[in-house]
């Protein structure tokens, strides 16, 4: 879990959800991007006691792709569960993905459904769609981002050749799907479940910078077309 600046309430209740998951047996990973409040944070993270924490310190901010990186170079378990900071998993989340992937070998990562949670308490489902062949997959890459980066987990083999892409500022995650399934022809779905309370707020990353995530998002749909074309050659 990177953490920049995290209000408290947000970070309390990210770690919170984490900690009371119906599976237990975990490490969380806590990245500080932010070393200027690295005093607050850490204190935070301190207050809960629990020797499933482990905080990582960042000497510089590097931004989301080279923290989460970070966290996935320290992470020893066999899977690995991205979250972001401010966001609040489902009690049930960690359960349901390991049951999955135990259960399907051939699926290299698992996303989820979210629901959107805004500031006046109200909630949106966010659906993403539940490919079952590798067609349907690479086609949901083209129907927008198909998976939501903070519900997914990965088998950590899939990260021997690949990390998350810090040359992209808001699109890093789209851009890991596309090579781990269009260079890796890893198999990947979301489950029907929502696992998943997405925060929407005016930080949000892919709001303050549109235009650039917009542009991110063509580069990446631009590099698939290509690399099927050339496929097919």
């Amino acid at each position: 879990m990177p953490i920049f600046q995290t209000p408290e309430n947000f970070l309390r209740q990210a770690i919170e959800s984490i900690l009371q998951q119906s599976y237990s047996d975990f490490e969380l990973i806590l990245v500080n991007d932010s070393p200027e409040d690295e005093l607050r944070l850490h204190h935070i993270v301190n207050s809960y006691k629990d020797s499933r924490i482990i905080w990582v310190p960042c000497h510089i901010n590097s931004g989301i792709a080279t923290a989460s990186n970070i966290g996935i170079n320290q992470a020893k378990g066999d899977f690995i569960a991205m979250m972001d900071h401010d966001d609040i998993c489902t009690p049930n989340r960690f359960d349901l993905q390991l049951k999955f992937l135990e259960s399907h070998p051939e699926i290299g990562f698992i996303g989820g459904q979210a629901c959107a949670l805004y500031p006046d308490r109200s909630g949106v489902n966010l659906p993403y769609a539940i490919p079952e062949t590798m067609e349907q997959l690479q086609q949901s890459f083209f129907n927008g981002v198909p998976f939501l980066n903070p519900s997914v987990m990965f088998r950590k083999a899939l990260f021997q050749n690949l990390r998350y892409d810090s040359t992209y500022k808001i699109c890093s995650d789209y851009n890991l799907f596309a090579h781990l399934v269009f260079t890796q022809n890893i198999m990947a779905t979301n489950l029907p479940e929502v696992l998943l309370y997405y925060r929407m707020h005016d930080n949000n990353a892919s709001f303050k910078h549109y235009l650039l995530a917009e542009q991110e998002t063509n580069t990446i749909q631009q590099w698939i077309l290509k690399h099927n074309r050339s496929k097919i050659v």
